[in-house]
């Protein structure tokens, strides 16, 4: 009997455990949004959680296809008129050795353009001064919206 509870717990272990993407794909840079891609001297890791999206809401990744993750933040706030679901979906996509910000989806009266959600999404690595990638650590490296530290 102890066996079957065991063997039970360890299944549900295995089956129920949080798909989410491997550390090679959250270390990878943050693109930029501009046409060339340019990298935003952050990780995808750091720009996360610069932005707190550890914090208050529900945070589900799914992985569409091969080279993409899709992070779901999911919430419940006090609204005039009772409770209201607030939402964001971002689609993230391997290209190179950086990972871009590919798609948007969001509770109605949130942004889902890519270059504004792009943009919002690195002003918290930029004023908490979060620690860059390797290649921006060189005094004059560059990158999209990049606020070296003085």
């Amino acid at each position: 009997m102890l066996l079957v509870m065991v063997g039970g717990l360890v299944i549900h272990h295995y089956v129920s455990k949080e798909e989410a993407p491997p550390r090679a794909f959250t270390e990878l840079e943050f693109a930029g949004a501009d046409t060339d891609h340019t990298g935003s001297c952050y990780s995808l890791s750091t720009v996360l959680v610069a932005n707190r999206t550890t914090g208050g809401a529900a945070r589900t990744w799914t992985k569409p296809r091969d080279g993409a993750w899709s992070l779901m933040l999911d919430a419940v706030t006090e609204g005039y008129g009772g409770p209201v679901r607030v939402f964001q979906k971002f689609t993230f996509e391997k290209g190179g050795n950086q990972v871009r910000l590919v798609d948007v989806e969001a509770a109605k009266g949130m942004k889902t353009g890519i270059k504004e959600n792009v943009d919002e999404l690195l002003e918290m690595p930029n004023a908490l001064h979060s620690t860059p990638v390797d290649r921006c650590l060189s005094p004059g490296a560059a990158g999209y919206l990049f606020v070296p530290r003085r």
